[in-house]
């Protein structure tokens, strides 16, 4: 009995799904007013004017005045050029509105066909558009959807591709391009090449850890709101994985090159130093020798003083010496009238003597 009910009620659901879709599709026309995003358009329908959403697929939208490109609005303006060429303006349209209520900014969402083609699928396989599995009720669908995407990727298309500087791609290739051909370590104990190297190392470090950051940035779970989680969520963990891998790598090479360049270093200075037996250097043996000459120029000095000392003093002359004229307003110095008052007493001496002869 409860058997018959679950079967009954599934039925039921499926039954009025059906009726839904037929009454959404073919009977009212839809033209295509204006392309406004890759995902959404605008459309002119018998009850006015509607913006309508692929129900299945998300695609980049334009980013936000002053707001940096990130890997979500990645090539948003292509990705609208491209929906515009599958049907610009004036294009009748097929479309499956699979829901009315609480679609974002009064979008509805819907299955968009023209001349018999899902346009979902086409953004898809053109790699303007991610497949978001969750809002595809049909596994088969969903399965042709993913296999497009994955064409896409492989193909290097739209979002996938290098053309741009914002896609993944574009962040991520040329990093473990690189990182496959390390540069060689040098053969020659040369400092100089040392020093080269590990600076091309950290070059391709500092690469690698953008390229972490990027991929870090992508939201761990898929969601509607994520083209990138939805493009790359299954592959986001690889790469962090490969480029941490490589960033190790890279670090163990750098500490030995650094530490090889530490001991030639060593080894150049304690080269260039002098024995403890080895003569002073050059500064050193210049200030002993300035310091010596001083000291010998004192010692010579003082010699000379002493044997002016030394010398006896010359006895005075019968001729007077000549001497300057002296201002008679001043009184002759104390020491020259002694001078004087002595050659007297000796004159006198002298006289007495003379008289005393026989």
């Amino acid at each position: 009995m409860i058997t018959f009910v679950v079967v009954a009620v599934v039925m039921l659901a499926l039954t009025v799904t059906s009726v839904v879709k037929a009454m959404t599709r073919g009977d009212d026309p839809v033209v295509v007013s204006s392309v406004l995003t890759g995902q959404s358009m605008e459309v002119n329908r018998t009850t006015g004017l509607d913006v309508i959403r692929f129900q299945d697929v998300r695609a980049p939208l334009p980013k936000e005045e002053d707001v940096p490109e990130t890997l979500d609005t990645c090539m948003a303006q292509q990705a609208t050029e491209h929906l515009q060429g599958l049907a610009g303006e004036g294009t009748s349209l097929d479309v499956e509105i699979e829901a009315y209520a609480n679609a974002p900014n009064g979008e509805l969402w819907a299955g968009i066909y023209h001349a018999g083609n899902d346009l979902g699928l086409e953004m898809v396989k053109s790699g303007y558009a991610v497949v978001d599995p969750a809002s595809v009720d049909d596994p088969e669908k969903l399965e042709e959807l993913q296999e497009a995407q994955q064409q896409a990727r492989d193909a290097e298309r739209g979002i996938f591709s290098k053309d741009a500087d914002c896609t993944l791609p574009s962040y991520v290739e040329p990093v473990l391009e690189q990182l496959n051909e390390l540069p060689p370590t040098p053969q020659a104990n040369d400092v100089t090449e040392l020093t080269k190297y590990i600076g091309e190392l950290n070059n391709l470090r500092a690469g690698a850890q953008e390229a972490v950051s990027v991929l870090t940035a992508i939201p761990d779970t898929e969601n509607d709101d994520s083209v990138a989680a939805l493009a790359w969520g299954d592959a986001k963990e690889e790469y962090i994985s490969t480029l941490e891998g490589d960033l190790e790598e890279i670090r163990q090479l750098v500490e030995d090159a650094q530490d090889k360049r530490a001991d030639l270093q060593e080894a150049t200075t304690l080269e260039n130093s002098p024995s403890p037996d080895a003569p002073a250097p050059d500064e050193d043996q210049s200030d002993e020798q300035q310091q010596e000459q001083q000291q010998d120029d004192a010692e010579e000095q003082e010699t000379q003083q002493d044997a002016a000392a030394a010398e006896p003093t010359p006895e005075p002359s019968g001729e007077p010496a000549a001497a300057e004229p002296e201002d008679e307003s001043q009184p002759a110095p104390a020491e020259a009238t002694q001078s004087v008052e002595q050659e007297n007493s000796s004159a006198e001496l002298g006289g007495a003597a003379e008289a005393a002869t026989p």
